[in-house]
C-alpha cells in the first residue's frame, strides 16, 4: 500500500504521514509556491508586539510580532519558510524590506518530530496565561475533536491584543464535491459544534459541547468544521466568545490550488501554465463563496 502525505493508511504511522508530506514538498514546486504564499497571507496578519527593551529595530521597516506558537507544524514546513525569510544575522526572527515581520517563532505540534520545537496539545498548551502574541495554525483547527476547547485556550495563553491566524479548508459547492471524491478527510456538514447555551461551566455551555467527530488520532478530521463554525454558526461564536472578535475572514483558491493536487493527488497543472493559472486565480477571487476551497480565518484577544 502506497504510503499517504494526507491520512495514515494501513499499518502507516503519524509521524510517517509527516514524513511523506516533508517529501511531497520537496518535490512538487507548485505546491510549495502556493504554501509559501499561504504563509505570506498568515504573517502579514500577525498582530504587532511591543518590542523587547534592548531589541534592535529591524531595518526596513519590519513589524515586531512577539512570541508566535505554531501548531501543528510537524512536517516542519512553515518554520522552514519562517526562518528563511525572516532570520536576521542575530538569530532572532526579522526581515529586511516594508511589510516584512520579526519576531520569536516556537513550532509545536501533537505528533513529536524533529521539525519542531515541542510536543504540544492545542487543547492543553504548556504557556502561562497571557505570555504569548500570536497563534498561527496551517490546516490545525479541522482536526480539533473541541474546536471550542481550543478558543478557550487561545484565549488564556493570548496577551490582550494577540490573534490566532489560521489557514483551513472551505466548504463552498465546488470543493465539497472535490473533497468527497478525492479528498481521505471527511466532510460532515450537519455536525454539531454547539452544546446548550448554558452549560454545566455557566459560561456559555462549555460542559455540554459535543465531540465534532469521534475519530481517534492527529488525523482524525472534519473538514467542514472552519465553515461552519465562522459561517453557519458565527453568531454562536460571537456569543461565546465575545472577547475574541473575527477580525477576519477570506475566502479563496478556486484553481491553482485543486489543479496542483496538493499533497497527495495528481498534479494536472503542466509549469509552462502556472503563470496563467494564476492570473485565473484572480479573476475567479470574487466567485470564492462557490468555488473556494480556502479559508483564513483572524481573531484577536480583545
Amino acid at each position: 500500500m502506497a504510503k499517504s502525505a494526507t491520512v495514515p493508511q494501513g499499518e502507516q504511522t503519524e509521524a510517517e504521514v509527516l514524513w511523506e508530506r516533508a517529501r511531497a514538498w520537496r518535490e512538487r514546486p507548485l505546491l510549495r509556491e502556493i504554501y509559501r504564499r499561504y504563509f505570506a497571507l498568515l504573517c502579514g496578519q500577525l498582530a504587532t508586539a511591543r518590542r523587547p527593551a534592548g531589541h534592535e529595530r529591524e531595518r526596513g521597516g519590519s513589524r515586531w510580532v512577539g512570541r508566535v506558537l505554531e501548531l501543528g507544524g510537524g512536517s516542519g514546513n512553515f518554520r522552514e519558510y519562517f526562518r528563511e525569510q525572516h532570520e536576521s544575522s542575530e538569530g532572532s526572527v526579522g526581515v529586511g524590506g516594508t511589510g516584512g515581520v520579526a519576531g520569536e517563532l516556537i513550532a509545536s505540534d501533537i505528533v513529536p518530530t524533529p521539525q519542531v520545537d515541542l510536543a504540544a496539545d492545542a487543547l492543553q498548551l504548556p504557556f502561562p496565561d497571557g505570555s504569548l502574541d500570536n497563534l498561527v495554525m496551517q490546516d490545525v483547527l479541522h482536526h480539533l475533536p473541541q474546536p471550542l476547547a481550543f478558543f478557550r485556550e487561545a484565549r488564556r495563553v493570548l496577551r490582550v491584543g494577540g490573534r490566532v491566524v489560521m489557514m483551513e479548508p472551505y466548504i463552498s459547492p465546488a470543493s465539497r464535491v472535490v473533497f468527497k471524491l478525492a479528498h481521505p478527510e471527511p466532510v460532515v456538514m450537519g455536525a454539531r459544534i454547539f452544546g446548550d447555551e448554558m452549560g454545566a461551566e455557566g459560561e456559555g455551555g462549555y460542559g455540554n459541547d459535543p465531540l465534532v467527530f469521534s475519530g481517534e488520532g492527529a488525523f482524525a478530521s472534519n473538514q467542514a468544521i472552519p465553515t461552519l463554525l465562522f459561517y453557519r454558526d458565527r453568531q454562536r461564536f460571537e456569543r461565546r466568545f465575545p472577547d475574541l472578535p473575527i477580525l477576519r475572514r477570506r475566502r479563496l483558491s478556486c484553481l491553482v490550488y485543486p489543479l496542483s493536487g496538493g499533497f497527495s493527488g495528481p498534479c494536472l497543472l503542466p509549469q509552462v501554465a502556472w503563470p496563467l493559472a494564476w492570473g485565473a486565480e484572480w479573476c475567479l477571487a470574487p466567485l470564492a463563496g462557490l468555488m473556494g476551497f480556502r479559508l483564513v480565518v483572524v481573531v484577536e484577544k480583545r
